[in-house]
């Protein structure tokens, strides 16, 4: 029995190794995965002081004023989503169709939640 597992393995050595580094590397991809979900509590840039101060990044990345926390919905939303000023989501409703809440406890209190692609 043993001798048979053992011609067996010499046999097929290479598809036996190939299957374990496959079996590895998907072990290791699904916990770097669930460790990087970890940090899905993400403080928003601010910047102080400097010639630039209030003006976001010169760099071009735009940074959420501190003290702004005026949310906006779509009238035409189906899932009652706000968004936060500075979220990707906020930019893409027409003018015509926003409602503008003058925080977040407002939005809140009117059946809306927040966003998925808006982090505060």
């Amino acid at each position: 029995m043993l001798s048979k597992l053992i011609r067996f393995v010499k046999a097929n050595q290479s598809e036996i190794v190939l299957g374990v580094v496959i079996v590895i590397i998907t072990v290791i991809s699904f916990n770097l995965g669930k460790i990087s979900s970890l940090n899905g509590t993400k403080t928003p840039i601010t910047i102080t002081g400097g010639e630039n101060a209030g003006q976001g990044d010169v760099r071009g990345i735009s940074t959420p004023a501190a003290k702004d926390q005026t949310v906006v919905a779509s009238k035409n939303s189906k899932g009652k989503l706000y968004h936060f000023t500075w979220c990707p989501g906020a930019s893409m409703i027409a003018e015509k169709n926003k409602i503008i809440f003058p925080n977040e406890a407002a939005a809140m209190a009117a059946g809306y939640t927040l966003a998925g692609n808006c982090q505060k």
